[in-house]
């Protein structure tokens, strides 16, 4: 599920997020795993995170309203991490502004104690990094990454009732002289970002329609029949494919989705049709990205064991079988994604910056 994603908001917030800058304290690398010691003092550092955790009460920062897909995960995590880390209780902190960034930037700039995280839409703020975006006011690189619950890649998918019915169609579409309609969010949402960069890769004809405030109204248009490609994630496809009304022709990652067994990916797709090495590795930074999806992260130097237990009890709480047939009765795609995984992805993004940024220019038609 995916909130619409500005790349040049006007909403800094500035005041509140200079008031949510906070002092120094104990660091640990960036986005790294805690450096490795003698299993005493590691046992020690356990020990002493345990008990700072007890009893107190963990903030969890939504960058958008409530009710959304990031609301959703993080209220449905947030019994576990309690449990986990012995938590007197988790607050739920919604602070939407900016497209999703003030959110961000607030807890980037939190104090590092450990007791501030965030649910933040990663792959659009490596897309606002890339873009110099001047509301995002972090690096995506130094984020201490807690670990993702989702495995819910983007998939463009066709209307049923377009002429389009395979992507070989739409790679015909330039020979047979027709602009394919594309519809998403607003300029700089992940939708649209993802379908803008794999319109331009494979060289389609569009004209792009970013007339919607949400994933909900995108996909109200495309059953009105006001554009032939959407490009959302696979939950939230799924069940107008299920329905007849979607044809899933591509899913916008290098890695296959088991759901979507059939379904090629973009970068073996890329490589089908011989697309330049540049191209693809723009389509591997993309993947990267939109690998993302809603990714839990602490602002940049965490004491490393509390920083440890954090990880520890989030992935205890996404492989916790009750959480796993809440996330699935709520209709949503569980699937854990290291601290590591992550930032391999974000780098992976931020590399390939500048053949991205060439394939991010609207051209419509």
């Amino acid at each position: 599920m995916q909130e619409a994603r500005r790349r040049w908001p006007a909403v800094l917030a500035a005041a509140g997020l200079a008031a949510a800058v906070a002092g120094c304290g104990s660091t640990s690398s960036a986005g790294s795993q805690p450096a490795a010691g003698a299993s005493s003092a590691k046992g020690g550092s356990a020990q002493a995170a345990a008990a700072f955790y007890r009893g107190k009460t963990l903030t969890i920062v939504v960058p958008y309203g409530a009710g959304g897909g990031y609301d959703q995960w993080a209220r449905l995590l947030s019994p576990y991490l309690q449990k986990y880390l012995g938590l007197a209780r988790v607050v739920i902190v919604n602070q939407p502004g900016g497209g999703g960034l003030v959110g961000t930037n607030q807890v980037y700039h939190a104090k590092p104690d450990g007791l501030t995280i965030g649910d933040t839409n990663a792959g659009g703020d490596v897309f606002d990094q890339i873009a110099h975006d001047p509301g995002a006011q972090f690096d995506v690189l130094k984020f201490d990454w807690i670990g993702q619950p989702d495995n819910d890649p983007h998939v463009m998918s066709l209307s049923a009732a377009s002429p389009y019915h395979t992507f070989a169609d739409l790679l015909n579409a330039k020979k047979t002289h027709t602009v394919v309609r594309a519809l998403g969010t607003g300029q700089g949402s992940s939708d649209y970002n993802a379908a803008l960069i794999t319109l331009n890769g494979f060289g389609i004809p569009y004209r792009m329609i970013a007339a919607y405030q949400g994933s909900t109204q995108e996909k109200a248009g495309f059953l009105r029949g006001d554009g032939d490609i959407i490009s959302v994630s696979a939950s939230d496809i799924a069940p107008l494919v299920q329905a007849k009304h979607a044809i899933p022709v591509l899913v916008e990652s290098d890695q296959p989705f088991s759901k979507l067994p059939n379904v090629p990916t973009i970068t073996s797709e890329a490589k089908k049709v011989g697309l330049p090495a540049s191209t693809i590795q723009a389509f591997v930074g993309l993947s990267g990205v939109m690998n993302l999806g809603h990714a839990f992260f602490a602002p940049p130097g965490v004491p490393a064991d509390r920083l440890q237990a954090l990880r520890q009890a989030f992935e205890q709480a996404v492989n916790n079988p009750e959480f796993q047939a809440q996330a699935a009765k709520a209709g949503l795609y569980v699937g854990y994604a290291s601290p590591s995984q992550l930032s391999t992805w974000a780098k992976d993004g931020v590399d390939a910056s500048g053949e991205l940024a060439k394939l991010l220019v609207n051209h419509s038609q």
